[in-house]
């Protein structure tokens, strides 16, 4: 069955992968972006619709005439006024939620994170204070916003939550903080790292599972996608390997680290996140094969020395204090 699937965040990493997975089981793909030369990023056989996430007109005129929408937008550019990133995260959401609501969409999918599955969902969350860390505020909204459409789904909207961990892929435009070490990794061989671990699968393996969810998902249902648990130091060596360097990463002392915290990414609260042991023991809730972390590693790196912009010194640079400062 064709169907005419809505992306929002088209441009992002997952929207990257989403889009292509959805072209190749056979799905008219319609992608939700900012800007018209945001055309430039789209693959072949994609239609565009340009809007804001936070506009309500915006996102209904993007949704007519879909059969389904992949709800996939949020922001992690952490030095936007709080406010700016509740109404993309949150207020985003709920646009969504409407829109498909109003047009009678047959199946709405909302990205998640592994995390909230950790974090319940007794009450409702409310708007933190603007003093909130903006990496405690991302997580904060990301619950928030996966509460309301659970909400959605229980006044009849049919809705699925697909709840990832940590992803890296090709055709990252725009990486979050974490998701720079490929980058980095082409330019020069990455020697120190903190002390913590984490979970993490490719971004076209967290899009196969929105393709499944499309046929397969219950509506009100939350699907956790489980990759590799894996510490820092393991990590950056992949990492250093996939470009050809044998270098093993020494551990950052966790002290030092709270000492030179500083900004809006890399502050306290940063600090005590990457410095332990984030793994995830969720049982995997969709039966996908995934690729291995290897094999990930080795094509996400090879896409940032073919792309070649983030791989030099000043882009980079220019890339981090545009964003994170």
């Amino acid at each position: 069955m064709n169907r005419t699937v809505l992306v929002t965040g088209a441009r992002g990493l997952l929207g990257q992968h989403l889009m292509r997975e959805l072209l190749n089981s056979g799905e008219s793909v319609r992608a939700f972006v900012r800007r018209s030369d945001d055309r430039a990023f789209l693959p072949p056989g994609v239609e565009m619709a340009i809007g804001d996430i936070t506009s309500f007109s915006e996102v209904r005129a993007a949704m007519m005439g879909c059969d389904s929408v992949i709800h996939a937008c949020s922001t992690h550019t952490y030095n936007l006024p709080p406010e700016r990133f509740w109404e993309v995260n949150v207020g985003g959401t709920r646009n969504v939620c409407d829109a498909a609501s109003e047009l009678r969409c047959g199946k709405m999918l909302f990205t998640s994170t592994i995390s909230t599955l950790a974090s319940g969902s007794e009450s409702e969350v409310a708007r933190p204070p603007a003093s909130t860390p903006p990496r405690k505020l991302m997580s904060i909204s990301k619950r928030a916003a996966e509460d309301y459409v659970l909400a959605r789904a229980q006044q009849g909207l049919p809705t699925v939550v697909i709840n990832p961990p940590y992803f890296i892929g090709p055709y990252d435009y725009s990486p979050s903080p974490f998701r720079l070490w490929a980058p980095l990794a082409v330019r020069m061989p990455i020697r120190l790292v903190p002390s913590g671990g984490f979970n993490v699968l490719g971004a076209r393996d967290v899009a196969r599972a929105h393709v499944w969810a499309l046929d397969h998902g219950i509506v009100g249902t939350r699907y956790p996608v489980v990759g590799t648990n894996i510490d820092l130091v393991e990590y950056a060596t992949l990492l250093n390997h996939a470009v050809g360097r044998d270098v093993v990463p020494q551990k950052l002392p966790d002290g030092l680290l709270r000492w030179i915290a500083v900004g809006k990414v890399f502050d306290r609260y940063s600090v005590a996140l990457i410095t332990k042991a984030n793994y995830v023991f969720e049982q995997d809730a969709i039966p996908i094969a995934k690729e291995s972390l290897e094999d990930v590693i080795s094509s996400t790196v090879q896409w940032f020395r073919e792309d070649g912009c983030l791989a030099r010194v000043l882009p980079l640079a220019r890339y981090v204090w545009n964003r994170y400062f």
